[in-house]
């Protein structure tokens, strides 16, 4: 394994884990970067692996997954070179969990209500920490019309506030 300071030559990253952790997916997040700016592609070896942490393990830029109990050094080999080579060396039961999961969210996504182009500018600016009357200044409206605007928007979608239609439009694929 390299250093984290000499992996600029590297192609591949490995990452074996016991049990997937949240510990374990700052790991593949921090893998998957690499010095030079591109993507690293992320090949996870674990034990155990839950639906959700597997989601979340591709979402950070894991391409293969294999269960340590079931390869060996000449498939973890054969691994890496698939992955190299696009491809996505994966249990079939686990390919299904990730392609299952996203027709769940592209199905909720596409029921979800549609935000227009102002309530996006507005959520945006939030989102990036600007206060009320930033985003007004910043898209010249009043600071009464941005307030109306995420009032619409909080109201329309039986949200709390500013920060849950935030992360609402986040989730819903809008921002």
């Amino acid at each position: 394994m390299l250093p984290w300071r000499q992996r600029q030559g590297a192609q591949i990253a490995l990452v074996l884990a016991h049990e997937v952790t949240g510990d374990t997916l700052c790991v593949i997040e921090e893998a998957a970067g690499s010095p030079g700016g591109r993507r690293l592609p992320v090949l996870l070896v674990a034990d155990a692996l839950s639906e959700r942490n597997l989601v979340r393990s591709v979402s950070l830029g894991v391409v293969g997954v294999l269960l340590r109990a079931e390869v060996g050094f000449t498939d973890l080999v054969a691994a890496a070179r698939d992955a190299l080579l696009g491809r996505s060396p994966m249990p079939a039961s686990m390919t299904r969990t990730v392609l299952n999961r996203l027709k769940v969210l592209e199905a909720q996504r596409s029921r979800a209500p549609r935000l227009n182009p102002r309530e996006v500018d507005v959520l945006q600016l939030v989102a990036e920490g600007l206060s009320t009357a930033e985003v007004a200044s910043h898209l010249n409206y009043s600071e009464r019309t941005i307030k109306n605007v995420l009032h619409e928007v909080i109201t329309r979608l039986n949200l709390r506030n500013r920060t849950q239609a935030v992360a609402w439009a986040i989730r819903s694929g809008q921002l």
